[in-house]
């Protein structure tokens, strides 16, 4: 548990200041470009994410899936290998993917934008996407070494970059800046994660044959293919959603969901880092241990609730100040939509609580079953929400979307495992949402005058629980570890050191 919370706390910090200097940025942005602009700004970044998760055909993930073991037992030589080979697949899948940017750039600015207008944008996206590729597989390197400090460093790092080149693109050249400040980040994001690469990992040392790294390249496109198809059937629809929206409404709606989708996403950054950087590679390393690996999951969920509940119920009691003081009171719109995503959070840490050991448990096609059904679930969620409610149905949409998976999963992990939530994981879960719904369903109340005072009664009486109870936890971690040390002084053993100079860069 000790180093459960030590990366989480690294990671909070990280996330912490990614979540104020994207704060600041937003404000910035979303006051120059106004609802029309923003969605702009949104459609082209979530262009450049899906592109590069098929470009990258799931080689970042594969490396800790692959690599983790490896690095945790000091295997230079198969990281080495796997490194070499994810390299490999960059090149060999980048430049077709450049040159379908290049030919068909109206048709994906069609596709994407809602409009044949900015096919010049499309081929410097195609541009973009390389380098955010090299990105995730420097990240992926990292992660693999779970080199936790160097990941934390890395997200400060590049959170600065996006937002000062966000803030000046659109400061000197308006919507015309929002092109050059996407691939501006990009660039500079790619050369932040290569320096801690080479800082925190080293540059490589063994030298590996174009055979081996070939055969790690199949290894790796063995896993990625069938988890890049699953990710784009599941997480993948969910960041195409803006295209979808402009599609379903327009470019004003998609501005109203990328402000609310940016505060449901952005304000709990630091548990989506811990689980991706943290319990990842730890599920992964004990796949094979059921019992340990049960452990793990219900030992994340209690984290993840004690943490997120306060910051969520804090959000929604604050979503009708928050929404006008991050963006402007043109975004109020927003405020309907970001509400339910709110309440939907704790399905969403609920059920990848559970995904993340689907994936490092079970086999890729098991995880593409969840992942498609997860997409069918939200576009079909969504487009009846849509249908039904208009604006506020992107809302609704989410939330029935993710209670929907969190039972598919649930479903998929009993299968394979004797899976239990402990009565303590259900109870905090349950009275966490309750307290949501009380929230959202006051307004409609005798009580509505004082929502918010009851919504930050609410939420100081969570949080001074979660305190109290990680305390308590730490603490009784620190008395075993004190416990379970020997009593008696052992000679130092010459056991090798990883500096990490031997890894693949």
């Amino acid at each position: 548990m000790k180093s459960l919370f030590r990366a989480t706390a690294i990671l909070s910090g990280s996330s912490a200041v990614s979540i104020v200097l994207g704060l600041a940025s937003s404000r910035v942005l979303a006051t120059i470009l106004h609802p029309s602009g923003y969605g702009y700004y949104g459609l082209l970044q979530s262009l450049v994410t899906v592109a590069s998760l098929l470009c990258g055909m799931g080689m970042a993930t594969g490396l800790v899936r692959l690599g983790a073991g490896a690095a945790k037992q000091n295997d230079c030589t198969t990281m080495a290998s796997l490194c070499g080979g994810a390299w490999l697949l960059v090149a060999l899948l980048g430049t077709p993917v450049l040159i379908v940017f290049a030919l068909f750039r109206a048709s994906i600015s069609s596709w994407a934008l809602g409009t044949p207008d900015h096919a010049g944008a499309i081929l410097i996206m195609g541009v973009t996407l390389l380098f955010s590729v090299s990105m995730n597989i420097q990240n992926g390197i990292l992660n693999a070494w779970h080199r936790v400090e160097a990941l934390a460093k890395y997200g400060i790092v590049n959170s600065v970059i996006n937002a000062v080149t966000g803030i000046l693109g659109v400061l000197f050249w308006r919507e015309r800046g929002v092109v050059p400040a996407i691939l501006a980040s990009a660039i500079l994001g790619w050369a932040a994660s290569r320096y801690f690469l080479y800082r925190s990992v080293g540059a490589v040392r063994i030298r590996t044959t174009f055979h081996q790294k070939l055969a790690a390249a199949r290894k790796l496109l063995a896993f990625g293919a069938p988890y890049t198809a699953s990710v784009m059937a599941g997480n993948g629809i969910q960041l195409a959603m803006p295209m979808v929206v402009v599609h379903l409404l327009n470019a004003d709606g998609v501005g109203y969901y990328k402000a609310a989708t940016a505060i449901s996403v952005g304000y709990l950054g630091f548990l989506v880092a811990a689980m991706t950087q943290d319990y990842y590679p730890r599920v992964s390393a004990v796949r094979d241990q059921p019992r340990l690996l049960i452990s793990i999951i219900n030992e994340q969920h209690r984290l993840i609730m004690l943490l997120a509940a306060p910051i969520i119920l804090c959000a929604l009691a604050l979503v009708p100040y928050l929404v006008p003081l991050v963006y402007s009171r043109r975004f109020m719109p927003a405020v309907d939509i970001l509400e339910w995503q709110l309440i939907g959070d704790f399905f969403r840490f609920s059920s990848w609580t559970l995904s993340f050991a689907i994936l490092a448990r079970c086999k890729p096609s098991m995880y593409f079953l969840t992942e498609s059904l997860s997409g069918i679930i939200t576009l079909s969620t969504t487009w009846i929400a849509v249908r039904l409610f208009v604006l506020q149905g992107l809302g609704i949409g989410f939330i029935v979307a993710n209670v929907l998976y969190c039972c598919v999963v649930w479903i998929v992990l009993r299968r394979e495992l004797p899976l239990k939530w402990t009565a303590y994981n259900r109870n905090l879960l349950l009275a966490s949402l309750a307290a949501a719904f009380t929230i959202r369903l006051l307004p409609i109340t005798p009580l509505a005058h004082f929502r918010t005072l009851i919504a930050l009664i609410l939420t100081g009486a969570f949080g001074a629980y979660s305190v109290r109870a990680l305390w308590s936890e730490y603490q009784e971690d620190r008395v075993h570890n004190s416990t379970s040390r020997p009593t008696t002084s052992l000679p130092t053993a010459n056991l090798p050191v990883v500096t990490g100079s031997e890894a693949e860069v």
